[in-house]
């Protein structure tokens, strides 16, 4: 009998597998409604943004007072815009991972390549946090009305912010998600990956 109902949830699972390859490549596009996605990258991470104005909002935001002291070396770009915020707005992402990294006392086992996806607003991230994870929504936010300044997808290593949310501690707190879920070999319970990016943001000067 056990048998025959492993047998029947197997479609399941396949169906399961399915409907996220169907789902994931859209993952990446800030909204529907956007004619281009933008991206520039740091030497860690590829972020994804709908217009340069977003992108100077990023870096206006984002506050932090290591990055003096970071200095890397990135991709070169002929756009004027990328141009003009890539060194400083890398160096505050990159040199915050690093912060990161040394208040949880580990280090992803690979940290090329993860994404930052940014969104108009918190409405916007909760309607990507509805299709990636439907089930951990609850009360009005299982109808999408809820609002959520950022969460952390790992299966695409993808980092979803609010725009107009956005300040050094959320990022953080993503950032501490992405280490614990990339540092171990089985991920750890949400709950305590939730205590430790909170630990993450109080540590922060």
């Amino acid at each position: 009998m056990k048998h025959h109902r492993r047998y029947k949830r197997a479609p399941l699972v396949y169906l399961r597998f399915l409907i996220w390859g169907l789902i994931a490549p859209m993952l990446f596009i800030p909204s529907a409604q956007a004619q281009q996605v933008f991206s520039i990258s740091t030497q860690w991470s590829t972020i994804f943004y709908e217009n340069p104005v977003s992108l100077w909002e990023m870096e206006r935001r984002l506050s932090f007072s290591q990055v003096q002291n970071f200095s890397q070396s990135y991709f070169y770009t002929q756009d004027p815009v990328q141009a003009a915020l890539a060194p400083g707005l890398a160096a505050k992402i990159d040199g915050l991972l690093v912060k990161v990294c040394l208040i949880l006392g580990r280090w992803p086992k690979n940290a090329q390549d993860f994404r930052i996806v940014l969104l108009k607003d918190a409405k916007e991230v909760q309607r990507r946090h509805l299709v990636l994870q439907p089930f951990q929504n609850a009360g009005s936010s299982l109808f999408g009305f809820g609002d959520l300044e950022g969460f952390y997808e790992p299966r695409t290593r993808t980092i979803f912010l609010s725009l107009a949310d956005l300040r050094v501690r959320i990022l953080a707190h993503e950032l501490a998600h992405f280490v614990l879920c990339e540092s171990f070999v089985v991920r750890p319970p949400a709950s305590v990956q939730e205590d430790w990016a909170r630990y993450v943001e109080a540590m922060l000067d």
